[in-house]
């Protein structure tokens, strides 16, 4: 049977005394510290490379109340969107020295209690966060707001912390949706939510208004909100019984507007199902990032977030509110709102049978 080695983290102190150099040295140089001469500094990671050395970054933490790494809360990774953002974010740390965790909440507010308070236990140095509601753990965010690290907010930018927030304007980009299809002849359209998230309200209101000022009067049963924690829940037989019932009804829907991406796929799989020619008899307008939109049968016309500049600001900002941690009331938090894309497919059309 073969041996197995014991394996020992080896320290500062050891390598120090391989190289003949202090503690201090050999982490100045690892942190490329300018006291350390160019020399020094290859020699150094010549030998760290050579013998698989990995930095104990709790230690250091420990020592330096500062732990280099970042984190990201998102709902669920699942999502194409949550994914794209999370991967925008790790390629533009790449090019500085901090790490990053991501962590999910599953749309869960004792979930994200505990991501958070995971963060305030492992020394994190700045948090960025999709919140699960509007007033979810505002008081653990204002705690480690004031006490902790700085807390950028994206996405779900109704968040009552009072912080930099990066978004997008939901009502105005529902309403030129919502438009849009009343400009293809449709006039009873169906507005599918996420039930219990922030910026639903919002949402409303710009479909709300697109209906107003084409003199469509508002009715409520169109409004067709779906409660899950994840987009691996089973939601296809309450969405298809709250969609069956609507094209059962004396005035069926002509369009179908959805606000998540989940939802936007979903629903296109279960219109076929139910034999709902698109975009003859039902136009569809997904909320999604996902890569696939453009191979769907039919391809499916899409609401795009603007992914990599969101990433690229809340970064930006983050990084900003680091350099200046201790100057309390240096800041005046804004909001941010970045423009999206309708990007045109086969799912929308005004011809009809």
């Amino acid at each position: 049977m073969e041996r197995k080695e014991n394996m020992k983290r080896v320290t500062l102190k050891e390598i120090g005394k391989q190289l003949n150099l202090s503690p201090g040295t050999i982490s100045k140089a690892l942190n490329d510290s300018h006291e350390i001469s160019a020399e020094t500094k290859k020699m150094i990671l010549a030998y760290t490379k050579k013998i698989n050395y990995i930095p104990n970054f709790s230690a250091k933490s420990l020592k330096t109340g500062r732990s280099n790494t970042l984190a990201i809360i998102v709902p669920f990774i699942s999502s194409s969107f949550f994914f794209d953002f999370y991967e925008e974010i790790s390629l533009i740390l790449s090019q500085t020295n901090y790490q990053l965790i991501l962590l999910q909440t599953f749309n869960d507010e004792k979930k994200e209690k505990e991501a958070l308070e995971l963060c305030v236990q492992n020394n994190i140095d700045g948090i960025i966060i999709s919140p699960v509601k509007n007033d979810s753990s505002l008081s653990l965010l204002m705690y480690i707001m004031d006490q902790i690290c700085p807390i950028i907010i994206f996405d779900r930018i109704n968040h009552q912390l009072d912080t930099f927030k990066i978004g997008i304007q939901n009502n105005k980009v529902i309403y030129q949706a919502t438009a849009e299809m009343i400009k293809n002849g449709r006039k009873n359209i169906i507005l599918l939510l996420c039930k219990d998230i922030g910026g639903n309200a919002t949402r409303i209101k710009g479909y709300k208004d697109a209906l107003f000022n084409s003199s469509i009067p508002y009715n409520e049963d169109n409004i067709v909100e779906i409660s899950y924690s994840s987009p691996k829940d089973n939601i296809d037989e309450e969405l298809e019984r709250k969609i069956s019932a609507l094209l059962s009804s004396p005035f069926p829907p002509d369009a179908l507007l959805s606000t998540t991406d989940t939802l936007s796929l979903k629903v296109l799989h279960i219109l076929n199902k139910l034999k709902v020619k698109i975009p003859e008899n039902m136009n569809l307008i997904g909320f999604s990032n996902t890569p696939f939109a453009n191979s769907l049968n039919p391809s499916l016309t899409t609401i795009t977030q603007p992914t990599r500049l969101m990433a690229d600001k809340s970064v930006e900002l983050l990084l900003e509110m680091l350099k200046k941690k201790n100057k309390k009331n240096y800041f005046e938090f804004e909001t941010y709102f970045l423009d999206c894309q309708i990007e045109h497919r086969k799912s929308t059309s005004a011809s009809r049978e």
